[in-house]
């Protein structure tokens, strides 16, 4: 099957849109269009339902979505299975990292990536970690820089690169910051600002309460870190925050508990040729500490 056609149905399945698949991959609409249609035709039946301006895709859309990603990632490990035996780093490299792991890990490395390969063409997207790992699973990206998954899909590896501490903090002013002790059992009954349910490290934090057969009373939550932190020094409740956030507007409450962490790495896909740019790319980051 043609690759450019596939690449047409899955950006506007992403999309839901002709018109902004078209914008992403710079094509026309007719374009797009066009492309989809021929793929329809061979596959004997309608991949969208067209409704007005917007689309939706049709129950065999849906079944051949995953077949898709799969085609296109297929032909992306020929291609980078090609590339590598001229042992030249140059080519495409998308990968994907969450906001606070880009700020507080990534700001060197890439710079000095994109400096010492000028041939590879560099792009870098900040996504939740659960976005991030449905996206290298799909074959959507060949890499990304996220927590590391609670469960991990055998078709995937986590190459670990760097360690964060994790720590119950509070405002000052917080009621929390005046106890002489505090438990599991004590935050188990004050509101928290937590990551989102879904979050990898969200699942970390609960797992810890579960085993004390306690539970979280959630205030709010948010995908971003540096946002909770911001609730948490308001004094909206307590949270947990990697040792790189805390500064002197926080509490850290001391536990009797074994201390939290959470493991970064690289996320890639086993059944992917690895491109030398990605390679290159995870070399790199291990030199880092």
């Amino acid at each position: 099957m043609n690759t450019l056609a596939l690449a047409a149905f899955t950006t506007a399945a992403e999309e839901n849109s002709f018109s902004l698949a078209a914008e992403k991959l710079h094509l026309t609409q007719p374009g797009i269009s066009k492309r989809i249609v021929s793929l329809e035709d061979q596959l004997g039946c309608r991949l969208f339902d067209r409704i007005g301006r917007r689309i939706q895709l049709t129950e065999a859309g849906k079944t051949f979505l995953p077949h898709a990603y799969k085609m296109l990632q297929d032909a992306q490990s020929g291609l980078n299975a090609v590339r590598n035996l001229s042992h030249t780093i140059d080519g495409f490299l998308s990968i994907a990292t969450t906001q606070h792991i880009g700020l507080h890990h990534l700001a060197q490395p890439v710079k000095r990536y994109i400096i010492e390969y000028e041939e590879v063409a560099f792009n870098l997207d900040f996504l939740t970690s659960k976005q991030a790992y449905a996206d290298v699973l799909q074959g959507k990206l060949e890499l990304a820089v996220i927590t590391e998954p609670t469960q991990m899909d055998e078709q995937l590896r986590f190459i670990p690169l760097w360690t964060e501490k994790l720590k119950f903090v509070c405002a000052k002013d917080h009621h929390l910051a005046s106890l002489n002790s505090i438990s599991l059992k004590d935050l188990s009954s004050v509101q928290g600002i937590l990551p989102d349910a879904s979050s990898f490290t969200r699942r970390v934090i609960d797992d810890i309460f579960e085993q004390a057969n306690l539970s979280i009373i959630p205030r709010a939550a948010s995908n971003y870190l540096e946002a909770i932190k911001m609730l948490v020094t308001a004094g909206l409740g307590w949270s947990v925050l990697p040792d790189s956030l805390i500064d002197d507007n926080l509490k850290i409450l001391d536990l009797d508990n074994s201390p939290l962490k959470r493991q970064i790495g690289c996320l890639i896909h086993q059944d992917r040729t690895e491109s030398n740019a990605a390679s290159a790319f995870i070399k790199l980051l291990q030199s880092y500490d």
